[in-house]
């Protein structure tokens, strides 16, 4: 795609078993909790369930998370507090979940109009078919 995702329904090989990973950021968390039943990883910001506005829970097939180089943009928000820059051109670590899985991978993005390749073990590690939420993690 051009995002540069793949997708398979086939569980790929290796990774280990896990039903939760927690993101912590300087001024929120997230976790992700595996729900065998939905096949989904299902999300929490902040200790709090998240849900869509009629109520349901928001989930994932697959997680990344993408722990990336995060700098001070020019930017503020209205209270004056700088707001983070992540760098997502290069190469570097992740994490990514699915299936009740967690695979370690690298990720490659050569160019900003480019997408990012994931790769376990160096060959192509392919997303659950569904949505994807990546987090930009700071390395």
């Amino acid at each position: 795609t051009a995002a540069g995702f793949r997708f398979a329904a086939r569980v790929p090989a290796g990774g280990r078993p896990e039903t939760a990973r927690t993101v912590r950021f300087p001024a929120a968390r997230f976790a992700f909790d595996w729900s065998a039943g939905r096949r989904r990883w299902l999300v929490s910001m902040d200790g709090r369930a998240a849900v869509t506005s009629d109520g349901t829970r928001l989930g994932a097939a697959t997680v990344v998370i993408q722990y990336v180089a995060v700098e001070p943009s020019r930017f503020h928000d209205k209270l004056g507090s700088t707001t983070p820059l992540s760098r997502t051109v290069g190469s570097g670590r992740a994490v990514v979940l699915r299936d009740g899985r967690a695979y370690d991978a690298r990720w490659e993005r050569p160019g900003a109009e480019d997408g990012t390749a994931f790769t376990a073990g160096g060959k192509p590690l392919a997303f659950a078919p569904g949505q994807v939420w990546v987090v930009f993690a700071k390395k």
